[in-house]
Parts: structure tokens; sequence; C-alpha cells
């Protein structure tokens, strides 16, 4: 896990939300793998202060609405 992963290698994209006295702190994660998460939310704040985890796939393809069947055709 790296925190300079190249943009090119990213396929996931993922926001931690963390409460504090001040508000939610957002930690954003760029990953080449999504069990790299475990990875970072290890280093960070306590996980019992987590509010939420999301976690979005990053679109390396021209189409945004590709579809099971057009990629089992590439």
């Amino acid at each position: 896990m790296s925190n300079t992963t190249s943009r090119s290698r990213v396929r996931w994209h993922a926001t931690a939300t963390y409460r504090s006295n001040e508000g939610h702190v957002v930690v954003p994660m760029m990953l080449e793998e999504v069990g790299d998460l475990h990875d970072w939310i290890e280093k960070g704040p306590h996980w019992d202060t987590i509010v939420k985890i999301e976690i979005h796939r990053v679109n390396h393809i021209d189409s945004p609405t590709l579809t099971v069947e057009q990629q089992a055709k590439m």
C-alpha cells in the first residue's frame, strides 16, 4: 500500500468519514486494490470513530455504461 499510488493504477476511490469534536473529518483514499482499504483503516484514527466508509469504482474505459454482456465480447 502506498500513499503515492499512480493515478493510472488506481481502481478504487474510498472515503472514510471520522467523528471528531470539530465535526466530521473526511479522509480520501486512492486504492489499487479494494483490499488495501484495510491498511488505511488500520493506520487511521480509532475504528469506533468511523461514521461511514464509501467505496467507488474508478472507470478506466470510455464507456460509462459498459454492460456485462459488452465486457464478455471484449
